[in-house]
């Protein structure tokens, strides 16, 4: 082929100018996309392949059902790498309802705290399995602590409002506490009840389930 006389013509030259043009073009095109997206190590398309920088993820970008349940503390770490706690806790059966909440509290779980302070999210779902009479409040209570002799610390109560006497009726409730715990802290979740005529009626009738996010503040 010769290369001399296709550069003289001018289809030639044309041919030339178009694929240097092309060239700016993509380097262009390259440098914008490297300014934009700094953390991308490589610019060929497409960029960063299968990847996602830390900056592109925002609140609720990602829903709690695209991530393994083995990875949710360490995604729940935010921006300056503090950490998060996060706990579901299957439905128990409320075994007492009235009577001292230190000796007839049932366990539906725990968790544990690192050292710093923390913002606790607590919510409880509870739901009757059989009808009873009118009157009967659930709790749930977070506490560090209790024993059979002792209420232990609070970390979380819900507590007050009554439930359906009906089959099948569910309440829920919610509650946010701020705490700080000096060392590692084991954080127990407790499921009780009280009647308005401090009765025993729903023992056994009544589910507690929850579920605990924390988030460390400080």
């Amino acid at each position: 082929m010769n290369i001399k006389k296709i550069l003289n013509s001018k289809s030639g030259r044309l041919m030339v100018a178009a694929v240097l043009g092309a060239g700016v073009l993509v380097g262009v095109s390259v440098a914008a996309n490297g300014a934009v997206k700094p953390d991308c190590k490589s610019l060929s398309y497409p960029l960063c392949p299968r990847s996602v920088a830390a900056t592109q993820v925002v609140d609720n970008s990602v829903p709690a059902s695209k991530l393994a349940p083995a990875d949710r503390a360490a995604f729940l770490k935010d921006s300056n790498g503090k950490l998060g706690v996060s706990k579901t806790f299957d439905p128990v059966v409320i075994a007492h309802i009235g009577g001292s909440f230190k000796t007839g509290k049932t366990k539906v779980g725990e968790f544990t705290l690192p050292s710093g302070t923390w913002l606790i999210n607590s919510s409880a779902f509870f739901a009757r399995t059989a009808a009873g009479p009118a009157g009967t409040r659930p709790q749930l209570a977070l506490r560090v602590g209790a024993s059979d002799t002792a209420f232990g610390d609070d970390y979380g109560t819900i507590l007050g409002a009554e439930i359906s006497p009906s089959k099948d009726r569910e309440l829920t409730g919610s509650t946010v506490k701020v705490v700080k715990v000096t060392a590692s802290t084991k954080v127990e979740v407790f499921a009780f009840g009280y009647n308005d005529d401090a009765g025993s009626a729903g023992s056994g009738d009544i589910t507690a389930a929850a579920d605990v996010v924390a988030v460390q503040v400080g």
